[in-house]
């Protein structure tokens, strides 16, 4: 077998004047801010389109429960959009949303890792079902924080 060798070709690091605006002469704290401010002005948007996501999570249940036998072809969307979901939350501001949408990507792939052998489909709608009930309670609420009880949302 012959070895292969690769080239490293060093790329300026060209973000800071992407984030600063082309030499305004940030100081790296007003970078930080501006990006802060940029984020934020982004936070209802993303919760909208999280919401959206949270609706397609919850057609795939749907489609789940009127056949459960189809649960193990629709778990690789179901799984695209809770980790979208969860990446995505807590950079916007929404920690717990992250949280929640973790634990079910987390339950997903130990379904995964059980390579296809779900046993009785149904006992694992009930989990999807509580957990898109609190990423709907809490984008809805627009909670950023676990400042609520989440046994009494519903």
């Amino acid at each position: 077998m012959s070895q292969q060798t690769a080239t490293l070709i060093p790329l300026p690091n060209r973000l800071k004047d992407r984030v600063s605006g082309g030499g305004e002469g940030l100081s790296f704290e007003e970078i930080i801010a501006k990006s802060a401010a940029i984020v934020s002005s982004l936070r209802g948007e993303w919760r909208i389109g999280a919401l959206h996501d949270v609706a397609g999570l919850t057609r795939l249940a749907a489609e789940m429960h009127a056949e459960p036998l189809a649960l193990g072809p629709l778990l690789p969307a179901f799984f695209s959009l809770a980790h979208g979901i969860q990446g995505q939350a807590g950079t916007f501001g929404y920690a717990e949303v992250s949280d929640v949408a973790a634990d079910l990507c987390s339950y997903l792939a130990d379904l995964d890792a059980e390579g296809g052998n779900l046993g009785d489909p149904r006992r694992h709608l009930a989990v999807f079902d509580r957990h898109l009930a609190r990423l709907r309670r809490l984008l809805i609420d627009d909670v950023k924080a676990a400042a609520v009880d989440l046994r009494q949302a519903g």
